[in-house]
């Protein structure tokens, strides 16, 4: 059944995305906070606004009385707050009241970063990985690390359990294919020993394998890369404080997914859907 919910979930975030696509008009903004109720105007299926949606150019929204809304606008990576009960047009440089209060400037999306930030909307991405994640596959499930790119020199790698106390094999492999490490693992996660660490331009394959109590054999492989030195110091440098506002998080999730550092984004997508249960882009985003 909660399988059968993902995907009924992916098909209607697809449509969604396909819709609005299919408007006419480009997508100025994407919604990065959101409490109480929101639909867009100009379609005649009303379709409410949830956290991650995209609004095009020209679009209308209607927020309900006491409801909240944060937009970052995807060309300017600046951010607007808005208050209902309100209709507002997202014009192609800011949001105008149509009715009710009037949008507020709220600054960089980025608060710690520059004008030069710029995030790219991630609803489409999240169709795609719900519908990967709920198909039937014979393969070994890996967990972590599912980014092409990490943070860490020496990541912890982590896979599903096919079935309690099975030995697992674990390889990492260089680009040319050679075997830099291998092992037999009791347990579902490694972590590299500490004299071989990941090197930056390189790209790895790692591969977990067992055979099921049945004799069935499985297997699966990823690869990985480690996010270079200025990319690390970028992340630190835009990364929220703990208590930051949530469009902010929602904003440096989303610039992480932009960067390929899904792992790293996944942990604020976690917390996200936490503090907004009820909204489903953000648990399809955690993984949920």
């Amino acid at each position: 059944m909660q399988a059968v919910k993902k995907v009924v979930c992916a098909f209607l975030l697809l449509g969604y995305c396909i819709a609005s696509g299919a408007a006419g008009e480009p997508s100025v903004a994407m919604v990065t906070d959101l409490e109480g109720k929101a639909v867009v105007l100009d379609d005649v299926r009303k379709p409410a606004v949830t956290i991650l949606s995209e609004i095009r150019q020209d679009a209308r929204v209607q927020l309900d009385a006491g409801g909240r809304l944060v937009a970052v606008y995807l060309g300017s990576g600046q951010t607007w707050e808005m208050k209902g009960p309100a209709v507002v047009v997202f014009r192609p440089q800011q949001p105008e009241a149509e009715s009710g209060a009037k949008p507020q400037p709220r600054g960089s999306a980025l608060s710690k970063g520059s004008k030069d930030i710029r995030i790219k909307p991630v609803a489409v991405a999240q169709a795609a990985i719900v519908m990967r994640s709920v198909k039937p596959n014979l393969k070994l499930k890996l967990l972590n690390p599912l980014g092409s790119k990490t943070l860490e020199e020496r990541p912890l790698f982590a896979w599903k359990s096919l079935a309690p106390d099975i030995p697992y094999r674990f390889a990492l492999l260089d680009d040319t294919g050679k075997t830099l490490y291998e092992t037999s693992v009791n347990g579902t996660s490694l972590q590299l020993p500490a004299q071989l660490q990941l090197k930056e331009a390189a790209t790895y394959t790692w591969m977990v394998s067992a055979q099921h109590p049945d004799g069935s054999a499985f297997s699966n492989t990823g690869d990985i890369s480690l996010a270079s030195a200025d990319l690390r110091r970028q992340v630190e440098a835009l990364r929220p404080a703990a208590n930051a506002p949530f469009s902010e998080r929602v904003a440096f999730a989303a610039w992480l997914e932009e960067m390929a550092l899904r792992d790293e984004a996944r942990k604020y997508w976690k917390a996200a859907a936490a503090e907004r249960p009820d909204d489903p882009r953000l648990k399809v985003m955690a993984g949920e």
